[in-house]
């Protein structure tokens, strides 16, 4: 087989120079769309939300907020989070409200020994299993049962519930029961699927038992835990004096956001509600109920131990937002996790759920949960600079190409300084008439075709 004949660039149907050109040109005008119209986007998204950070006069050091109640509102001005910044509708939303205050005291135990941990878990909603009355899974329910829309979840084995007052009982057995009990709401007590709903005022308190509380001095709650050592002393981590000791004979008490072992001690942050209690109230167990009592009641309060709530509020009844603009552009299901963690209110006897949040002082009628200049100055250099700056990039190419390329005879592109740019094809010459159209010579192929087909 011969050699492929090379062909020469310039009778390609695409050459390689009108090739690159057609690509730069493209790629040029595809950034400088997408740059146009991320701008736009971006106002929305970035540009607006920082300027108004900028402008809200938000402190960056975190105060305590502790939610109050959680609401679902089926009309509502504004959410505590929303999925996505371009959509938010004043339709149904929910909405968290919390208490604000400062900061409390952060302690030091020192030299503690014997120390224990107890976490008093509730009922996860999520989680929990539910008998569904539609189903007819309600038919057999005993125990007490805190019901949602005919879904009923057992809160037996977790709350012990007082009450007096209840309902005439709802037969959710027999033939009729899974309709008698489809949308039955409220805390019920149930035998064999007759259940009487429980009327207010009635009081659960978690089932917690056990808590070692024998030779211990010290005792922290911190939510749903509990804290409990025998220390040597306690001491202010702030200004280093020390607030107890143990010679004063008496338990130390508190309720704190965090507790970590670190080498110097235990540090337990923002501590609120300090007090002391005498020895002799506790025994060698106890469970959460009477240590929650033991607290709030019986002990006396005690200042320079972590000051009581009420001196450090700010606001009783403060709206909480995500950040800012209420919402979230990621799309990845933050909402139901950021209402999961700081909507817990206590309605269903679990601790409240309690968190650094920012605030104006100017308006402290709204927190946000998450606030920080120097991302918010990080995404707006971002989202401007690199937005324009491929845009400014991609209009300089294409007037630099506007300029210097050329479309020749032949309908194929150049720059001027690659080549003649005024005719591509010859002017007369050998071969070609006077006005640059090649002739056929007689003896030519192509000629000889020509005269036959007259023929």
């Amino acid at each position: 087989m011969g050699k492929k004949k090379k062909v020469n660039p310039e009778d390609l149907i695409i050459p390689p120079q009108d090739q690159k050109i057609c690509c730069t040109v493209f790629i040029c005008q595809m950034i400088l769309i997408l740059s146009t119209v991320s701008i736009v986007y971006l106002t929305v998204a970035i540009y607006v939300p920082s300027s108004k950070a900028f402008s809200s006069g938000i402190s960056e050091t975190p105060v305590m907020c502790t939610t109050t109640r959680l609401v679902n509102i089926e009309t509502c001005d504004w959410g505590s989070c929303g999925e996505w910044c371009l959509s938010k509708t004043s339709g149904a939303c929910q909405q968290i409200w919390v208490n604000l205050r400062r900061n409390g005291s952060n302690i030091i135990l020192n030299n503690c020994t014997s120390s224990a941990n107890k976490t008093c878990y509730g009922i996860d909603q999520e989680n929990a299993k539910k008998a569904r009355c539609i189903l007819d899974e309600c038919k057999n329910l005993t125990g007490t049962f805190n019901c949602s829309a005919g879904s009923c979840i057992n809160i037996t084995d977790a709350f012990d519930c007082e009450f007096h007052n209840t309902d005439p009982a709802l037969k959710c057995s027999g033939r009729r029961g899974k309709i008698t009990c489809i949308d039955i709401q409220g805390l019920f007590s149930c035998t064999r699927g007759s259940c009487r709903r429980i009327r207010s005022p009635y009081n659960c308190d978690r089932r917690c038992l056990d808590i070692p509380t024998r030779n211990k001095n010290a005792i922290i709650l911190s939510g749903d835990k509990v804290y409990l050592s025998n220390c040597a002393s306690a001491t202010d981590m702030n200004t280093t004096k020390e607030i107890w000791n143990e010679s004063q004979e008496n338990v130390l008490m508190a309720s704190c956001y965090r507790i970590q072992n670190t080498s110097a001690g235990i540090e337990a942050v923002d501590c609120i509600n300090g007090s002391t209690l005498e020895k002799d109230a506790l025994t060698d167990l106890t469970n959460f109920t009477y240590l929650s009592y033991l607290h709030v009641f019986v002990s006396k309060p005690n200042r320079e131990i972590a000051p009581p709530d009420y001196d450090l509020t700010i606001f009783n009844h403060s709206r909480l937002m995500i950040n800012l603009e209420g919402c979230v552009n990621t799309l990845m299901d933050e909402c139901n996790k950021f209402i999961k963690e700081y909507g817990k209110d206590g309605t269903d006897h679990n601790a409240r759920a309690r968190f650094p949040c920012f605030y104006a002082e100017n308006d402290p009628g709204t927190v946000v949960a998450r606030f920080s200049l120097a991302i918010v100055e990080k995404h707006f250099y971002i989202g401007f600079f690199l937005p324009v700056s491929l845009m400014i990039v991609s209009c300089f190419t294409i007037c630099i190409c506007q300029r210097t390329v050329v479309v020749g005879d032949d309908a194929k592109m150049r720059f001027k300084a690659c080549g003649e740019t005024e005719s591509i094809l010859p002017h007369g010459g050998p071969g070609g008439s006077a006005d640059g159209i090649p002739l056929l010579q007689e003896d030519s192929p192509s000629h000889q075709v020509g005269v036959f087909s007259l023929h």
